[in-house]
């Protein structure tokens, strides 16, 4: 039997009841499901948190030096940095980028994995989803300058070193090709000490790695509090032993 209800109040009494219980045991297992985190939980949030922050760091570093930055993205996957140039109006530079954090990776995708992250093909895969999913008239031109290869691509590394330090390293993608490449380091930039940057170059960019990192843990760990927050991000290599001293696991 279905009831139509135009009004809550009309609900029967019983029924009223047995919402407001399903209501409460819904939220009971919302709350225990954060409070039982389990360790992979951790892990694999931590992941996203660290590249989230490598990502951030990426865009202040490009963007402060000219390049112009468009949305690369869909949902969390697509291309991390995507930027461009203009002369008299007309995009005439494309930069394609991708973060990654410590020892993480460029994937494969495609049929039997045979297609590198960062590869021509890969890029233009991209830009084909960008502008199927948002209609903006630099894609077309970014596009076009893509499948001519009239564009940068490089990887850009961030590391953890001792401490108290994080690195950026910073690769070019050579010989882009359709599916692989050849990479090699271009630029390998001082050790940074994230409690004592020593120029406004540092504090910049760790001022970016520690929003983003705040934003991130906020986001993805909800049951810390501002103060563990705070204590986290002095740490320069945040690990899932990091987290679950918080959270008692």
């Amino acid at each position: 039997m279905t009831y139509v209800f135009s009004n809550p109040k009309m609900l029967p009494y019983r029924m009223k009841q047995i919402l407001l219980i399903l209501i409460i045991n819904l939220t009971i297992i919302s709350a225990n499901n954060e409070i039982t985190i389990t360790a992979n939980q951790i892990q694999g949030r931590l992941n996203i948190v660290n590249g989230y922050s490598s990502e951030c760091v990426m865009h202040k570093f490009y963007t402060n030096t000219g390049w112009i930055r468009i949305e690369g993205e869909i949902g969390r996957n697509g291309i991390d940095g995507l930027y461009f140039k203009k002369k008299n109006g007309v995009i005439k530079e494309v930069l394609v980028a991708e973060s990654k954090w410590n020892t993480s990776r460029l994937g494969w995708s495609g049929k039997n994995k045979l297609v590198h992250q960062m590869s021509q093909e890969w890029v233009l895969r991209t830009l084909n989803r960008l502008q199927h999913y948002k209609s903006l008239p630099e894609y077309k031109t970014i596009k076009k300058l893509v499948e001519q290869n009239q564009y940068r691509a490089r990887l850009f590394k961030m590391f953890p070193i001792g401490d108290d330090k994080i690195q950026i390293q910073i690769y070019k993608i050579k010989n882009k090709g359709s599916k692989s490449f050849d990479t090699f380091i271009e630029s390998k930039l001082r050790p940074i000490a994230i409690t004592a940057p020593i120029n406004n170059f540092e504090r910049e960019i760790l001022t970016s790695y520690n929003i983003c990192r705040a934003e991130a843990l906020q986001k993805y760990f909800p049951m810390l509090n501002k103060q563990n927050i705070k204590y986290l991000v002095q740490d320069n290599y945040l690990q899932k032993n990091d987290i679950s001293k918080i959270i008692k696991h």
